[in-house]
């Protein structure tokens, strides 16, 4: 893989995503991204720093719904290269908005669906000798092996949060369904879910206050913000995977203060 990846990014016009793909930017890295408003996603950009001459040069945004298969595809694609060819890394970080207090009304299936939308489009792209690394924005909580939240926390996550976890877990399902198919008949290289624990607002403290474990071994802790997952993502699994760094791939990893 050359020294800068060419990365699509999905669910990018705000939080953990949104950071990563800035710092993906101001590095000078070849984007993607799909966004139901292209508009709200370039002020998003904009209101972190990014100047709209980077924006020219370094990303390309595909209007359309992650339900939207020919959109999908058309994010998969490395911008203006021949035949179409898929991109190194994908990063999604879709996901309901946080509500609290009506969390009967949101969308059930929406990240289950988004892993099975990326992951058609690419097995039906015909460019199988480009397999890229697919990293997701998962949850704490929704591990089926060692706990990895606070006993306090309990109560929030498997009953409050129980029906938006449900959907991560479905999420992660389709990812390692994905890579226990022989390798050849893979849509992708490998798989990341990043599991953060209770996100927050606040500012950046900086990936060497970020605390990291893996399914089985997990990093047990309260809260992390979206601006340090975002950060944790760029330096670990963008600008790290450049680099050659692999100690994450095919893992559930949970990040956390």
């Amino acid at each position: 893989m050359a020294s800068n990846p060419t990365i699509a990014f999905f669910g990018a016009t705000g939080g953990c995503t949104c950071t990563a793909l800035a710092l993906s930017l101001e590095a000078g890295y070849t984007c993607t991204a799909l966004a139901r408003t292209p508009s709200k996603l370039t002020s998003a950009l904009l209101a972190r720093g990014i100047p709209q001459s980077t924006l020219d040069a370094h990303l390309t945004i595909t209007p359309g719904d992650i339900r939207d298969s020919t959109a999908v595809r058309e994010v998969l694609k490395v911008p203006h290269s021949s035949g179409g060819v898929n991109v190194d890394i994908i990063l999604s970080g879709i996901g309901n908005a946080p509500d609290l207090m009506n969390l009967a009304n949101f969308d059930k299936t929406l990240c289950t669906d988004a892993a099975k939308t990326i992951l058609a489009a690419l097995s039906d792209s015909g460019n199988a000798d480009k397999k890229p690394l697919f990293i997701a924005i998962s949850t704490t909580g929704v591990t089926t092996t060692t706990r990895d939240v606070p006993l306090l926390m309990i109560p929030l996550y498997h009953l409050v949060l129980a029906a938006p976890h449900a959907d991560k877990r479905g999420m992660e399902v389709c990812m390692l369904a994905e890579i226990a198919k022989p390798e050849s008949q893979r849509a992708i290289a490998g798989i990341v879910a990043v599991r953060p624990s209770l996100l927050t607002n606040g500012k950046r403290a900086g990936t060497e206050k970020i605390r990291a474990g893996v399914d089985g071994k997990p990093a047990v802790g309260y809260t992390i913000s979206r601006d340090d997952v975002g950060g944790w993502i760029f330096e670990e699994l963008l600008a790290g995977r450049g680099k050659g760094r692999t100690e994450w791939v095919d893992k559930m990893v949970t990040i956390t203060y």
